[in-house]
């Protein structure tokens, strides 16, 4: 029963707000202010507030104490001075979402920061992306204090994941971030390639002194069947601060150790399905249904998978007497996830029945390794110049395994357990930034002017995996049939596929602040970058900012930016090999083969690749910030964000009778062997022009009420629409089968994402408590179907609520509970008709992967906090 509309929601939560507001007016004449002094420019020498229980805009940090920002400015400023929109999250923020991974906790605390939905592809199992905005992950850059972080080597096929191999937020401790700087705007003239939608810059703890032990328990609400476990989860994060000689030197650790177990949402295989009879097992001797079919139908397992994960940090900085401080700071992570692939029946042609008798349900693992570490030195005064050089390196290894599986090409004495090869990301970046005031005589203000030069070597590594998960061992079924090729699970990479890519580019920028009047504030920003492998890009960018009255500031933008194609979109190539059903040849099993192929390889070329262009934007932002009244301010700004040639996987089958044509030009160029069986390619294209608008909203309100403590008010709102304003033509007819942009790869572009996402949070801060209540709301999300709009999967509203419970005992610990979407709202199951078309067995639920909050339900956690 729905009890109150989404109309009267808004309603009702508005109305509280204003009562709050009329109530701060009429008492603000008993409330004294509280003087605060500026913060002092080396923040290593505050002092570490981890364990305090206070939100940024409590009586301990009222808003006048407002955070001063380093993202798109080089130039101090306070957020709200900003001349575009950016959020600060603290790390208390960040705790009070009792996510234990950095990518959730942003997702929940921020609406424009979403974890990718859609079906991931095998391997986006068990590593998950983020995007800011709608756009894909691959436009957001981060930065960890200020500088580039390094990409994940994994490139995934799959909903809004597709084509992706951003930064991984997972690897980065918790333990270690002091707060997060969040850039909602175009900065690729600030930063270079990535900056489409925005910046995420990750600000770690410079505490000289104190820390903080953290033990956590957390778990899933429920469970789908006989399989998973909830999700059990346990985690440590520890903090500790340290000076470093008597000049104001330091040294700052964290480390965090996590792990969790499998969640599951699968529900059983139906014995009928779409009018059809599911078989798990052969049929007996009589011809009857094997009587195991009546038994245990719940085979498969599908959620959050088992993850075990260590990562340790550190941030330092030791002064070199008055001309210079050396600083260095890093991460190191090692993890491990494991993820169910599709359950194989006793009877499936990748299953040898003496083998697995009951079928088996092959386990994917990725191992990683990933670290980054950056070292510098930077001073204040070089004939008049503030300079930073810094050297900085980052390198992630991925090793994808399966376990419980079989290659059956190798007949019974087949191994179990196979190494499906490696990834190898790594990225060297060099800077050398300087920056200073002058005085130009012509204007009462100073001109600050800041340049620098930047140059970066990527290289990427794609190692064979082990003969045994991509030979083809020759085996023969009893009944004639040839078996397939390689493990079943996941796609191996063959030794074709093996090589080391790199590329060289490098950058200049020059950067202008002027304020032209007491109230006109400008911005001008220029970059040029120069690759090695397909040339220069010259993007520039121009904000102003206008005080009209001490309480209403207008801001706005327009740039330009791109998206260098990363080395896995131009040269990652897998392969993947399952059995196509030909109903116009009696059912007969004919080997299609899945290569997922660089643009460079003769199969792709012969279908119409291309060498990939940069990915390129304009963008445009203005908006407002209202402070109308003392511990009030809101900020509302409008965007719209164009992307040419935007970058999209093109899946060429030369499956059956509409496949010919494909498979005629493979032959033809001989790209693969004319051996009767199916191959189809799937390559990075430049796909598309996309165009996205949409609306971001901040509002923050402080109550006061005397001896029963304060309340932190906020709403967060983001609205978006995207479109697609031209899809880029193949370069060959490839027949009617092929599309230049499939349905479902519009609506991962443009349905995939709630149009409007909303958070609306309250924190009661009342002495040694603290309680927040977090209320979301999500509009629809749709899945388009390649088979037609009856068989769309789409994702009613939903409204979620958080809550986290906080209380201090005796100064030093703090003992916490909570959960997240606590009364346990899931998407809708997939209709009648996308079930029909699905090629898993599973039914009641089988719920729709378009949900933009997943399909787990709640979840709670416990945490107990010991500070020093």
């Amino acid at each position: 029963m729905k009890i109150i509309s989404d109309r009267n929601m808004y309603k009702y939560l508005s109305f509280l707000f204003l009562i709050n507001i009329a109530y701060e007016k009429s008492h603000a004449q008993s409330v004294s202010s509280t003087s605060v002094k500026p913060a002092r420019p080396r923040a290593h020498k505050s002092v570490n507030t981890e364990g305090a229980l206070v939100h940024p805009y409590s009586a301990a940090h009222p808003p006048q104490a407002e955070q001063v920002i380093v993202t798109g400015t080089r130039s101090n400023v306070r957020a709200s001075h900003s001349m575009s929109p950016i959020v600060v999250l603290s790390h208390a923020d960040l705790t009070r979402t009792g996510q234990p991974n950095l990518r959730n906790a942003l997702a929940t605390l921020d609406p424009s920061i979403n974890n990718t939905p859609g079906y991931p592809g095998q391997l986006g199992f068990t590593t998950k992306t983020a995007s800011l905005r709608g756009l894909p992950a691959n436009e957001t850059l981060v930065l960890v204090n200020g500088k580039r972080r390094h990409t994940m080597s994994s490139i995934f096929y799959g909903g809004a994941m597709e084509a992706q191999s951003p930064v991984d937020l997972d690897l980065i401790p918790m333990s270690a971030i002091d707060h997060i700087e969040i850039l909602k705007d175009g900065a690729a003239a600030q930063y270079g390639s990535d900056a489409i939608a925005g910046v995420i810059n990750i600000i770690l703890k410079k505490s000289d002194h104190g820390g903080s032990a953290e033990l956590s328990y957390n778990q899933y609400g429920s469970t789908v069947g006989t399989l998973g476990d909830y999700g059990r989860g346990g985690n440590l994060f520890f903090n500790d601060g340290f000076k470093i000689g008597h000049d104001g030197g330091y040294i700052n650790i964290s480390a965090d150790i996590t792990g969790n177990q499998w969640t599951n949402t699968a529900g059983y295989a139906p014995l009928r399905k779409g009018g059809v009879t599911t078989q798990l097992y052969p049929l007996q001797a009589n011809g009857q249904l094997d009587p195991r079919e009546y038994g245990n139908r719940y085979r498969q397992l599908y959620g959050v998978p088992e993850t075990e994960k260590q990562v340790v940090s550190y941030d330092m900085a030791v002064p070199l007497g008055k001309w210079a401080e050396f600083y260095s700071f890093a991460t190191y992570a090692h993890r491990t996830a494991y993820e169910p692939g599709w359950y194989r029946p006793a009877n499936s042609s990748q299953n040898i029945a003496s083998v697995y008798p009951e079928g088996y349900l092959p386990i994917i693992s990725t191992k990683d390794q990933d670290f980054q570490v950056t070292a510098g030195l930077r001073g204040r005064n070089f004939f008049g110049w503030g300079w930073d050089l810094s050297v900085n390196y980052g390198r992630d290894q991925t090793t994808p395994g399966l376990s419980n599986s079989i290659n059956v090409s190798m007949g019974p004495e087949s191994p179990h357990n196979f190494n499906l090869g490696t990834l190898i990301n790594s990225e060297l970046t060099v800077d050398y930034d300087i920056h200073r005031k002058f005085d130009t005589g012509i204007l009462k203000y100073p001109l600050s002017v800041a340049a620098g030069v930047e140059y970066r070597y990527n290289e990427y590594q794609i190692v064979a995996g082990e003969t045994a998960a991509w030979e083809d061992g020759g085996y023969v079924f009893p009944n004639g049939t040839k078996s397939l090729a390689s493990a079943a699970g996941l796609g191996a990479y063959y030794p074709s596929a093996a090589g080391t890519y790199s590329r060289m580019n490098g950058a200049f920028y020059l950067e202008l602040d002027q304020r032209l009047t007491k109230k006109l504030s400008v911005q001008l920003s220029g970059r040029n970058e120069t690759y090695s492998d397909f040339g220069n890009t010259l993007n520039g960018k121009v904000s102003a900012r206008y005080q009209v009255t001490p309480w209403l500031a207008l801001r706005g933008s327009a740039s330009n930016g791109f998206h260098a194609p990363t080395l896995q979109q131009e040269y990652f190539q897998s392969a993947a090999t399952f059995y196509t059903t030909l109903s116009q040849q009696n059912n007969a099993l004919v080997t299609t083969t899945n290569e997922y192929s660089s643009v460079n390889s003769v199969g792709a070329r012969a279908l119409g690749a291309s060498n990939l262009k940069p990915e390129t934007s304009h963008n445009f932002g203005a908006g407002f910030v209202l402070t109308p009244i003392k511990n009030l301010d809101i900020s509302v700004d409008v965007y719209r964000i164009d992307i040419f040639n935007q970058i999209v996987p093109l899946n060429v089958s030369g499956n059956g009778v509409t496949g010919a044509q494909v498979m005629n030009i493979l032959h033809q160029s001989g790209a693969v062997p004319d051996d009767g069986n199916y191959y189809q390619y799937t390559f990075m294209r430049n796909a598309a022009h996309t165009e996205t608008e949409g609306l971001d909203l901040q509002a923050h309100y402080l109550s006061r009420f005397g001896p029963a403590g304060t309340v932190n008010w906020t709403i967060m709102m983001n609205q978006q629409q995207h479109m697609i304003k031209r899809i880029n033509p193949l370069a060959l007819n490839l027949g009617s089968a092929v599309q230049p942009l499939f349905r479902n790869e519009i609506g991962n572009l443009t349905t995939i994402y709630p149009r409007n996402t909303l958070r609306m949070t309250g924190t009661w801060n009342f002495g040694p408590l603290s309680t927040t209540v977090r209320i979301s709301r999500y509009s629809s999300t749709t899945i388009l179907s390649n088979l037609g709009s009856t068989y769309d999967e789409k994702v009613e509203p939903a409204w979620l609520m958080d809550f986290d419970i906080a209380y201090r005992f005796k100064k030093r610990w703090i003992v916490s509970v909570g959960g997240n979407n606590v009364f346990n709202k899931r998407p809708n199951v997939l209709s009648s008709k996308a079930q029909s078309a699905s090629s898993l067995y599973q039914i009641n639920p089988n719920y729709s992967t378009a949900s933009i909050y997943g399909a787990e339900g709640s979840y709670f956690y416990g945490k107990m906090r010991y500070t020093w």
